[in-house]
């Protein structure tokens, strides 16, 4: 498969509709007239892996995406990239991103977010998932699919109508709550120069595949198409299973949209082959609205429309976007072909539009710097242990990124790159230090990071100095902690007892901002809940893993191995050398 295989497919959209631009190097596609846009209404961005078109590139146009954000084949976009687009199309009146449910997508999206909100830019976020056929007890929660093509088409009918962003994101999150979705395949997709592609066996179908070719919940013979649909009908709107009953549909009682979508393998007569049951169907579309790649299938999405909000008409909207159904050509003779503006990620930051900023500044730049310095020192030290334990319960390579992470920012320190005088501007930086290492690790400290430093920024609670200088007090970074801690939450189900450095980090922030509160120095903060956190490493080795790389090794092995959660011994570590460097300073 050519590399730049994603790349001439957006450059081709590009020139087939000049309504639309790309940034090649960060392969995003964005309105034409972006610039004239964003001063009206609230933006949207949307994007994921390539393989899914026409998601999500050609949904860009009036009354649906401001800009698509791609990554690789099945491969979520960058931070980098995320970013890249959210500071090109970000409005005053707010920008919203629409993820679908993927871990990856999820976290880069989070975390992009995160940090645009750390520059002063006003951003959102909601996460569709639709998929029924994954089961409530998913740790991880449903798959993002077809239906998220609905929830794009009516936010960009509320934004462009002039909705405010939180109105925007409301209705967006309730045509998402009332979705519901079930894909079948008759084989899997066959991505180019893939040395393995797998096969069903003949006469199998798979119910529940997922759009990049994830296993199903079911494999069956391949039934009458009538009885086919009707099954997966029914797995939508059955209340009698509550693994997967998430919609309760009367079908004699509620209108309902039905989407009708080919998974890219299948001939327009296969597609209309669907039976009706006996809904109220007020719209239907049917088409390919999310593809996977060359897929042999297709996927039935049920939105229940809610009686108090009219959904419909946001449906009704005409749209100047070449992948929706209803759309239309424009006539673009007037505009200027050239696709590529050739920006730079560092132009594009340079054009962010300009919010007041509240200074911030540490009463103790030295001690900011040296406890820094004291927690890298501490990291790479400890290197060894945390690679020890991630080879035994992960895949051994937590030790090395944040060992790589600390050098890098005991390297920026040294060269003042770090500007340790402005405790928000610092964390944002030290946020980009370790955004550059990836992994998950990485990207969690980063959304953490980035939270923390837009928490402080916006914090009324901060005891001024002489100019405009605002130093910040105990209950300023008990505040912080905590909005930060609700952010991170945001995007990691992760909670206490599923082994993870969230076993730490939860309890450790809840208790050190409680201190904080009564009115304790930071220092006797930190002393109560250094045995909190080394309590809480410690009991990680008991404990079963929800997620990671742990949940493919025996429970029994792990507790045999007597070694704690990597990440949650990080933390530990972290929280042990800030203590420890304060003690010694103060």
């Amino acid at each position: 498969m050519s590399e730049n295989i994603v790349i001439e497919s957006l450059r081709g959209l590009c020139l087939a509709y000049p309504s639309l631009r790309l940034i090649e190097k960060e392969k995003i596609v964005y309105r034409a007239d972006i610039d004239e846009i964003r001063q009206k209404q609230v933006t949207i961005i949307s994007g994921g892996g390539a393989g899914h078109e026409p998601a999500h590139a050609a949904y860009v146009g009036s009354q649906m995406l401001s800009a698509a954000v791609s990554g690789n084949v099945f491969a979520s976009p960058s931070v980098t990239a995320i970013l890249a687009g959210i500071r090109r199309v970000q409005s005053p009146h707010g920008t919203l991103l629409i993820v679908k449910n993927y871990t990856g997508d999820c976290l880069n999206f989070g975390l992009a977010a995160e940090r645009a909100k750390s520059e002063g830019i006003k951003v959102d976020m909601i996460i569709v998932g639709d998929d029924v056929s994954i089961g409530r007890n998913s740790a991880v929660g449903r798959r993002g699919l077809a239906g998220t093509v609905l929830v794009h088409k009516a936010a960009g009918a509320v934004a462009a109508a002039g909705g405010t962003l939180e109105e925007t994101k409301s209705v967006a999150s309730l045509v998402a709550e009332n979705i519901g979705t079930i894909g079948v395949a008759f084989d899997h997709c066959k991505i180019p120069g893939s040395s393995h592609s797998p096969t069903l066996p003949k006469g199998i179908i798979e119910l529940g595949m997922g759009i990049h070719g994830e296993p199903g919940f079911q494999k069956i013979p391949l039934p009458p198409s009538r009885d086919l649909v009707h099954k997966m009908l029914d797995t939508i709107i059955n209340t009698d299973d509550p693994e997967r009953s998430y919609l309760d549909i009367h079908p004699e009682k509620n209108s309902i949209v039905l989407l009708v979508n080919n998974l890219g393998g299948l001939s327009t007569c296969e597609i209309f082959r669907y039976k009706q049951k006996k809904f109220h169907i007020s719209r239907l579309y049917t088409g390919s609205f999310m593809t996977s790649f060359n897929m042999p299938g297709f996927s039935l999405t049920i939105l229940k429309l809610p009686k108090d909000r009219d959904i419909t008409q946001m449906l009704d909207q005409r749209v100047e976007a070449p992948g929706w159904v209803n759309r239309v050509y424009l006539d673009c003779s007037s505009l200027d072909t050239k696709l590529d503006e050739k920006v730079s990620n560092s132009s594009i930051k340079k054009s962010v539009d300009k919010h007041p900023q509240t200074i911030l500044c540490g009463k103790y730049p030295q001690l900011f710097e040296s406890t820094l310095k004291s927690v890298c020192n501490t990291i790479i030290l400890a290197e060894p242990d945390i690679t020890h334990y991630d080879t035994v319960v992960g895949d051994g390579d937590c030790g090395i990124t944040v060992k790589n992470s600390a050098i890098d920012i005991i390297k920026a320190l040294e060269e003042c790159q770090i500007t340790t005088h402005d405790l928000v501007e610092a964390t944002v930086q030290i946020g980009d230090i370790l955004e550059k290492q990836g992994g998950t690790i990485g990207c969690l400290f980063c959304i953490f990071l980035y939270a923390l430093a837009n928490s402080l920024r916006l914090t009324t609670n901060y005891q001024l100095s002489e100019g405009n200088q605002k130093f910040i007090n105990a209950k300023c970074w008990a505040e912080a902690l905590k909005n930060a801690l609700a952010t991170l939450e945001n995007y990691t189900p992760a909670r206490i007892g599923d082994r993870t450095m969230m076993d730490v980090l939860i309890p450790f922030i809840n208790t050190f901002s409680s201190n904080l509160n009564s009115e304790d120095s930071i220092l006797k903060a930190l002393k109560s809940t250094v045995d909190l956190a080394k309590n809480s490493m410690e009991s990680t080795k008991f404990l079963k893993p929800k997620f990671g790389r742990s949940t493919y090794i025996s429970y029994d092995d792990i507790k045999d191995s007597g070694i704690p959660d990597p990440g949650a011994y990080v933390i530990y570590q972290i929280v042990t050398s800030i203590y420890d460097n304060l003690q010694h300073e103060l």
